[in-house]
């Protein structure tokens, strides 16, 4: 059972990126068929906010800070540019490369954010 427990993290990571390659692929044919890439957002946000909302309260409403108008206005910029914008901007390369391509890039990501934060600290 040794093995077991040094090759879970392996095999967690093996299951995230076929999940990953399995939706970008999904997406690709939505993107061709049409859908609009905004309404495309719009679910997946809608989705992922059902999820995560009831998970967000019960598990952090003692620990969380009262919602000012700043804490909202914050929220607002960084849902709009952090999630939409950067969704926005990979539907739309996935529109004109494959969706191969985007998963080889969207691995890139992490290095990209390292090599951007080591000259600004």
């Amino acid at each position: 059972m040794g093995w077991c427990e040094e090759w879970k993290p392996i095999f967690a990571m093996l299951a995230v990126d076929v999940a990953l390659a399995a939706m970008n692929a999904m997406i690709k044919s939505v993107i061709d068929e049409g859908i609009n890439r905004l309404v495309l957002i719009t679910l997946r946000q809608l989705v992922a906010t059902l999820f995560m909302a009831p998970i967000a309260y019960f598990g952090e409403r003692k620990t969380r800070p009262k919602l000012t108008v700043e804490i909202f206005v914050y929220l607002f910029f960084s849902a709009m540019f952090g999630a939409s914008l950067t969704q926005y901007l990979f539907f739309l390369g996935l529109k004109y490369t494959t969706a191969t391509f985007a998963c080889a890039f969207l691995n890139m990501a992490p290095v990209l954010t390292f090599l951007l934060a080591l000259p600004f600290r």
